[in-house]
């Protein structure tokens, strides 16, 4: 008993009644419980029962178990089951018991009433007004939950995140979630307490879902008809957690490929797991890297704009261009112009923004009477030159050429009007790569997928029409090396859902007998490859990207694939890879996908060992010489981790609207020392980037990346060629640059919708390929 000294039998019994007043209590950090002492009629006598050695799930045992005592006096006060009964009745008797026992203890404490008058004389109140939190919003309850085959049942705490105060809030210690298999590859997750229905949700990219074996969390958005959530599941220990880790990889895999988990190999599948749980180990970086990298964002600030474009200034335009023209009937040469004190003050003026300048006649977005009923066209396609400081926005059938001026900024040049075949039909490019020295881009047209354009910038108009191959529809071309554009050279790589080949223009007669494909240097796959993307290395080499997540690295063309990466089931958008070609960034709809393609150090056993390789080790081996999984393959069970880079489901809670991701890009190093450091992408209204080195020791975490917010949906975006600083931003009706030094923290500031019109609707996120 409280305040006794004397000695307690070795067991004793108590009748379990509501005048037992049996609480949770806490003694010095350990949990236990309280009652009454029926037999003293002393108040505030009892006894304690503490747990001196607790584990992380006494307090859920804790709880359930007074919740079972006051069923059972809830019991013998109404004679009859506590089933009859309902969850409020038991809990009000536990409420009351401890309304009591706070009652007894305040009565317990005495203050000198001249303490009182002390206290109350030295008193300043605080008149500034009280903010107050708006109530915590919390989703609808779900109508009803989905039925079928629960795959995997775990138990843990639920808590949803709170955007008022950045916070993720508890919403009940304890919660089952299972993962359901409603019918053959259609998956949901439920959410359910005792008291209550939290979730049933399909399991899809959506949910932005975001793992993490340190915490044993799971971390994921929830949209419905009141706006966006983020819910955070902790499991209750190791096992649940990794059954839970495993059961949905399993249901998101099977859902995305439409063909069971098991067909997989056994390393196939732990690339898939690792690729679904954010690590927060660091990956090896190369040595050359100093920490200084990751607080770079603000080092460009100072730095004048020739100590990055010195090489490529004084450049002469294609002869028959006209100063700041292109497609003009004048013949004459210029240079680059050099920045001068008018220029910069015409800049400070128009800094970061493509309109406000330039006449009527070459006015961007000119009226639609003007243009050939074209003026309801929006801003599609970027191109960023490497020559003249020149980049070209696709507008309908119209290109905008865009000069880049000093301090960053950017400013509206002039329009090449009329994009019309070699036979005069009007077209709108789908993509636009510059050729050869930046005299030229080659365009493709969706309604015409056998053939490619190669428009003349010199004269502004399509010179040749390059008749691919009549039964090889090409989906997308690339350079025949990362930095191909500064050379000569005429060929391109061309991908078709089955294909990769090198198209020569010079093939057939100039591009016009119909087959431009050089027949050596074509490779076929089946036709369930369905190809989306590829990039090349400076060496040529080149990453493919197929519809089902897989990814291919081949050496060269017309050879099979050194190294094949298993299919993670989400469509790959887009591919990039480092001049070196040690990181490959692949971009899916919700995230994108980091990939170190260095080999593992060799040693006898490399093909039985499944032990990564530590950063350390890695780190060392630096100063050899690169091999990579275009080289050479992996072997069989060191498949590469590959690093899930993705916006916490919480700052998309800001956002209010699921992700969308561009195609993402590395910044160019065509000075061959192979320092790509930062990556971007878009989403939305959003510009983001991420530092490389950051990404690579913390994975997709929050200070990895930062944001820049526009009022209008971003279409396309890419760095400035040949360094990081700048990024060019194409808006639908605009052109912009912003600093990187610019770029902001994820925060609830930096992440609020300026503009609802932003915001993407749900049901047109993306309008994914259909195969």
């Amino acid at each position: 008993p409280q305040d006794s000294d004397d000695e307690l039998d070795d067991e004793r019994a108590f009748l379990i009644d509501v005048g037992l007043k049996f609480i949770n209590t806490k003694y010095e950090g350990h949990l236990g419980f309280k009652w009454r002492d029926p037999l003293s009629a002393t108040v505030g006598r009892g006894f304690e029962f503490i747990v001196e050695y607790p584990t992380d799930s006494d307090q859920v045992v804790r709880d359930k178990f007074a919740l079972a005592v006051a069923k059972c006096a809830w019991e013998r006060m109404h004679e009859k089951s506590y089933e009859e009964g309902e969850e409020a009745e038991f809990q009000k008797i536990v409420d009351d018991a401890e309304a009591e026992d706070l009652e007894n203890l305040l009565n317990s404490v005495t203050i000198d009433e001249s303490d009182i008058l002390a206290a109350v004389a030295d008193h300043k109140p605080d008149l500034t007004p009280v903010k107050q939190q708006p109530p915590l919003r919390k989703p609808k309850e779900p109508a009803a939950l989905a039925m079928g085959i629960v795959t995997v049942s775990v138990i843990g705490s639920l808590f949803l995140f709170d955007p008022h105060t950045s916070e993720f809030v508890l919403l009940d210690k304890e919660v089952a979630l299972s993962v359901v298999e409603m019918s053959k590859f259609t998956y949901f997750i439920n959410v359910i307490s005792n008291r209550k229905n939290y979730v049933s949700q399909l399991v899809d990219p959506d949910m932005n879902a975001v793992f993490n074996n340190e915490h044993r969390s799971l971390i994921w958005n929830y949209f419905d008809s009141t706006g966006s959530y983020s819910f955070s599941f902790k499991a209750a220990d190791e096992r649940h957690y990794e059954s839970l880790h495993q059961g949905m990889t399993k249901a998101a895999y099977e859902t995305l490929n439409r063909e069971p988990w098991g067909k997989m190999k056994e390393d196939s599948q732990d690339y898939v797991l690792d690729a679904n749980e954010e690590d927060l180990d660091a990956m090896p970086v190369p040595a050359q890297w100093s920490d200084d990298d990751d607080d770079d964002d603000d080092d460009d600030e100072g730095q004048d704009k020739d100590e990055v474009d010195q090489s490529y200034r004084r450049v002469p335009v294609p002869k028959g261009v006209k100063t700041g023209q292109y497609g003009a009937e004048s013949k004459s040469e210029y240079f680059e112009e050099e920045d001068s004190e008018d220029s910069e003050e015409e800049d400070s003026e128009n800094e970061h923004s493509a309109y406000g300048t330039g006449s009527e006649d070459d006015d961007y977005s000119g009226s639609e009477a003007e243009h050939d009923n074209d003026g309801d066209a929006k801003n599609s396609t970027l191109a960023v030159g490497y020559k003249h400081g020149r980049s070209f926005v696709v507008r309908g059938s119209r290109i905008g050429v865009f000069k880049h001026t000093n301090k960053d900024g950017i400013k509206f040049d002039t329009t090449i009007n009329k994009i019309d075949d070699t036979r005069g039909n009007r077209f709108t490019p789908t993509s636009a790569m510059l050729h050869q020295q930046d005299s030229a881009l080659i365009l493709s047209d969706a309604a015409n997928p056998h053939a490619l354009y190669k428009m003349d910038l010199e004269y502004g108009k399509v010179v040749e029409e390059w008749k691919v191959h009549e039964d090889i529809p090409t989906l997308c071309i690339a350079p025949s090396s990362k930095y191909s554009q500064m050379t000569d050279n005429q060929t391109v790589v061309g991908l078709s859902h089955n294909m990769l080949y090198r198209i020569d223009p010079r093939v057939g007669g100039g591009g016009s007998q119909g087959d431009l494909i050089v027949q050596n240097e074509l490779q076929s796959y089946t036709t369930k490859s369905h190809f989306t993307a590829l990039a090349t290395t400076e060496d040529g080499a080149i990453a493919v990207a197929s519809a089902n997540g897989a990814i291919r690295l081949f050496d060269r063309l017309c050879v099979r694939a050194k190294t094949s990466l298993p299919a993670l089931g989400e469509p790959i958008l887009g591919i990039d890879v480092t001049s070196d070609g040690r990181y490959v960034v692949a971009t899916c709809r919700t995230y994108l996908l980091l990939i170190d393609t260095k080999l593992p150090p060799s040693s006898p056993d490399s093909n039985a060992s499944k032990k990564k390789t530590t950063p350390a080790a890695a780190n060392s081996l630096d100063t050899d010489k690169l091999v990579t999984g275009f080289q050479k393959p992996f072997p069989q069970s060191q498949k590469p981790s590959p690093r899930r880079l993705q916006l916490r489901p919480e700052h998309v809670v800001y956002m209010d609207a699921p992700i969308c991701f561009t195609p993402a890009k590395f910044n160019q190093t065509p000075n061959g020392t192979g320092s790509e450091r930062t990556i971007v992408t878009s989403t939305g209204p959003f510009v983001i980037t991420w530092n490389l080195h950051k990404a690579l020791k913390k994975g997709g975490s929050g200070d990895a990346y930062q944001i820049k917010q526009y009022k209008d949906t971003v279409v396309a975006d890419n760095f400035r060629f040949g360094q990081d600083r700048s990024i060019v931003v194409a808006l639908p009706d605009d052109v912009q640059t912003v600093r990187r030094s610019q770029m902001a923290k994820p925060t609830r500031e930096s992440l609020m919708l300026q503009s609802s019109g932003a915001a993407l609707a749900r049901d047109k996120v993306v309008d994914e390929p259909k195969y």
